[in-house]
């Protein structure tokens, strides 16, 4: 949660004025200047593609539609930091939802309790490191071409071209003079780091709640699989709840379906605010997908340095959402059997109607739904990758018959 909250705060977007006792008193400046110094690269990057097409071929121009997505996705996410229900989800996650503070329920909890927290320990590490890699590799990839081309040791000539991570349509010549270059390297730094905690940060902040969703559906269907059986039995009906066990077993049951409704009332949320975001990330995957096979497709080493690193990074970023997002869906089925095992039968019928009521609810697939149309998981990841291979095959094949 500290490594969350310090990536969180580059975007403005941890909620200071509800959790912290000392709020910045900029963080309103703060919000509008980083969507601003996202959104203003837009322009600047789709006049470069207009002036650059039939001077530049695709396969050149390739990273550059890649940035303009990547900035389009970015500048949208960053829409959330403004909304007063993503503030409000982030709080009740800190405050409710986070296993910590449920941990003391019972020793089954605080044992997933500590498995969540290593999983989630886990997953910042990775993506901090996955982030600072890709960053690094994304913009360090032309110093190096630089480099190793001797740009920089005959920058006064004027047959020199500079290479950079992001191109843009800007007023002064950045290719061929080394201030401008330097101008441009220094800015591609910082909005790379921009562009990149809107990614990974927002798909950080998604992975640890659905961790911690995960681990309530645990906890409950373990509560459910070993709710409490009748004494004793009696006579000829066989087991029934006595008097004093019928009064526990109402109470049991309620703060059970209390706590049934809180993960999915929080589920319920998470729908309707991420929802947006992840139909539009994996229109992105669609695209990005499609033409970074079309540039590795070229085989050749500069192609595989510029291109190859960046292939995997998005892979395995859509591999690691989707995969995070099944487990709402395949614990979803384990919740209605669990709910099945609960001996209703010794029950009388009010217990037996909250049962009930528990029943019908966990019917609900808790699964993600971007926008209620597309399921998020595995089964999308793969139609996504097979869409990508299918485009890609297409395009190759219109390139290779010009």
């Amino acid at each position: 949660m500290k490594l969350l909250r310090i990536f969180m705060r580059i975007l403005y977007a941890w909620p200071d004025k509800i959790i912290d006792n000392n709020p910045s008193k900029y963080a309103s400046y703060g919000k509008c200047y980083i969507f601003f110094i996202e959104f203003i690269c837009l322009p600047p990057g789709i006049l470069y593609i207009k002036r650059s097409i039939g001077s530049i071929s695709f396969l050149d121009l390739g990273r550059t539609y890649i940035t303009v997505f990547m900035n389009v996705v970015a500048a949208l996410r960053l829409i959330l930091i403004f909304l007063k229900r993503f503030e409000k989800i982030v709080v009740d996650f800190i405050n409710k939802i986070h296993l910590f503070n449920h941990r003391n329920r019972s020793e089954y909890a605080m044992q997933t309790h500590i498995l969540v927290h290593k999983v989630s320990h886990f997953c910042s590490i990775y993506t901090c490191l996955a982030m600072i890699f890709g960053i690094i590799l994304f913009t360090c990839t032309p110093l190096y071409n630089n480099i190793v081309s001797g740009a920089f040791y005959n920058y006064k000539t004027t047959n020199v071209t500079f290479e950079h991570s992001v191109y843009y349509q800007l007023p002064f010549d950045y290719e061929h003079d080394i201030r401008g270059y330097i101008t441009l390297f220094m800015f591609n730094w910082y909005i790379t780091l921009i562009c990149s905690s809107c990614f990974s940060t927002f798909d950080w902040l998604m992975a640890l709640m659905i961790f911690h969703v995960w681990g309530h559906l645990q906890i409950l269907i373990h509560s459910l699989e070993n709710f409490r059986r009748p004494a004793t039995k009696h006579g000829e009906i066989g087991e029934w709840y006595s008097e004093e066990e019928m009064k526990l077993v109402s109470s049991e049951l309620k703060e059970l379906v209390t706590y049934h409704n809180l993960i999915i009332e929080f589920t319920s949320r998470m729908k309707e605010i991420f929802g947006p975001v992840m139909i539009l990330y994996y229109t992105f995957h669609v695209v990005s997908g499609c033409i970074l096979l079309l540039e590795c497709s070229q085989m050749d080493s500069v192609a595989l340095i510029r291109y190859g690193s960046l292939t995997f990074l998005m892979l395995q970023q859509l591999v690691q959402v989707s995969v995070v997002f099944e487990l709402l869906g395949t614990t979803s089925y384990k919740l209605i059997n669990a709910v099945y095992s609960v001996p209703w039968e010794c029950m009388d019928n009010s217990n037996r109607r909250m049962v009930y009521l528990m029943m019908i609810q966990s019917q609900r697939m808790l699964a993600i739904k971007a926008m209620d149309m597309v399921n998020v998981g595995v089964e999308t990841m793969a139609a996504i990758i097979k869409t990508s291979v299918s485009y890609f095959i297409m395009l190759r094949t219109l390139s290779e018959l010009d």
